[in-house]
């Protein structure tokens, strides 16, 4: 049996082992994720809520949004943090239109609609009680800046949750 023997060229060797090299100089330095926080979200008696959308369906899916924009700000907060979210009252930004009969689309005027959710929280860092309390989160001038998340449902809100979460708990995810 004959053996066929390819040469290889110096060049190619280097360059395999330079990738060969930096493979594992990624793997030796690389850092493992930012673990982070979480946030358990819940609705108390949602069907009594001030406006959280026209319908069932329509206010499902604008909390389940809330749920969503909230639970993602828990990876500001630091790994063995848990924030636990009582929600007692939704009221969105504008107001419903009841003229076209469109769930999604409402009309902002300014004046009393802006946007207002009454929630009760608990910050947990294992089994120990950080912070607690329960606030109403208003955004009074709501339209003086436009919202972040532009052409998103619940702009507004998710803009006022945003910063009543870096004012409440900004502290905390810097330790």
């Amino acid at each position: 049996m004959k053996l066929l023997h390819h040469p290889i060229s110096l060049a190619h060797a280097v360059k395999i082992g330079a990738i060969a090299v930096a493979a594992l100089a990624a793997l030796a330095f690389s850092r493992p994720a930012h673990a982070a926080g979480s946030v358990e979200v819940s609705y108390v008696k949602p069907e009594t809520f001030t406006d959280a959308g026209r319908g069932l369906i329509t206010s499902e899916r604008n909390l389940e949004r809330l749920s969503q924009h909230l639970q993602g700000l828990g990876t500001k907060l630091p790994d063995g943090q848990t924030l636990r979210i009582e929600v007692l009252d939704v009221d969105l930004a504008g107001e419903q239109n009841r003229v076209l009969r469109q769930p999604d689309l409402r009309v902002m005027k300014g004046n009393t609609d802006w946007p207002r959710i009454n929630l009760r929280y608990t910050l947990l860092e294992g089994s120990r009680t950080v912070a607690s309390g329960e606030e109403r989160v208003a955004d009074m001038a709501y339209l003086v800046h436009p919202p972040r998340y532009d052409h998103e449902a619940q702009g507004f809100e998710r803009r006022m949750l945003e910063r009543w979460f870096a004012e409440r708990f900004a502290a905390t995810a810097t330790r």
